[in-house]
């Protein structure tokens, strides 16, 4: 299984750069010529006991994804939300594993410690052992929300409502970025750039690691909520926290892949298993993690 998606997405990649040095010669520039068109397909789905799952992470060290459960209220510090355990096929194998969070959302993995953003603190996690070791206050912060792990354990973390970017770095935190930012949400790093994806700007941008300069990847991507590399070179899948999933391509083009908003059914914080080509997907009000195998489109 591991093998044959790894063939498949080796192979997609050479049709789409055959495919563009065909274009090249004949002068067209046509998304739909260019890349082969892709479909997200339901595998499994989780029972309804997860109670506002926001945000999932896979664990591959340990075989096993964590997720994130809110409990209704993003922004309250009411004491009751928790992390859960799934295994890889869905099934929820610890309900309540580490409790004592209010509206825990966006999580990074570095090496047993589970950094888990919670309102107004980072909660830092040992996974060995599923105890909180610390809490860190941040001063200032609305509604800490998504995160990602860098280099030598620095963890990067947006404040949604205060318009900011974080960083966490040899046990302190400070501030990253705090202008220009529009509600950000999703964080995904991409080599020397920080992808972000914002609820407010309702775009996908990035933003250099060095300079901090930013620069628009992508327009009308709704209330920007995950980021996911697809494990096609320049190729992101991107959610609308209101329910709708888009594929960004190389050329910075998009497509829509999923649309489940006229359903009533959220598109949280994503989580992709690369070698399986699965796609994790938290519907926060719909209580459920649903997995979709990310495959090219029938003609």
């Amino acid at each position: 299984m591991v093998m044959s998606m790894r063939l498949f997405l080796w192979g997609v990649l050479l049709l789409m750069l055959g495919a563009c040095s065909q274009a090249s010669k004949k002068g067209e520039t046509s998304t739909k010529e260019v890349y082969p068109l892709f479909e997200l397909v339901e595998v499994w789905r989780t029972d309804t006991v997860l109670q506002t799952p926001e945000s999932v992470l896979f664990d591959k060290k340990h075989d096993r994804l964590y997720v994130t459960n809110l409990n209704m209220e993003p922004r309250m510090k009411d004491g009751n939300g928790f992390v859960s355990i799934l295994s890889r096929d869905g099934k929820v194998e610890r309900l309540r594993w580490v409790e004592g969070m209010s509206s825990p959302k966006g999580m990074a993995l570095v090496e047993d410690t589970l950094f888990v953003a919670d309102v107004d603190e980072l909660v830092l996690i040992d996974v060995v052992k599923g105890e909180i070791i610390r809490k860190i206050p941040v001063e200032g912060a609305k509604m800490l929300n998504d995160m990602v792990a860098g280099d030598q354990g620095v963890v990067y973390f947006t404040d949604t409502d205060a318009g900011k970017i974080h960083v966490y770095e040899k046990g302190m935190v400070s501030d990253w970025l705090t202008e220009g930012l529009n509600g950000p949400n999703g964080l995904l790093i991409d080599g020397g750039r920080l992808l972000v994806a914002s609820q407010g700007g309702q775009d996908f941008a990035a933003v250099d690691l060095t300079t901090k300069e930013w620069i628009l990847v992508a327009d009308s991507v709704g209330r920007g909520d995950g980021i996911v590399a697809t494990g096609l070179p320049g190729s992101f899948l991107v959610s609308d926290w209101e329910g709708e999933i888009f594929l960004i391509y190389p050329d910075q083009t998009k497509v829509s892949l999923l649309e489940t908003k006229s359903l009533g059914s959220n598109t949280a914080d994503l989580e992709f298993l690369q070698e399986e080509g699965v796609l994790l997907v938290p519907t926060f009000f719909g209580n459920t993690v649903v997995a979709y195998a990310l495959r090219e489109k029938p003609e």
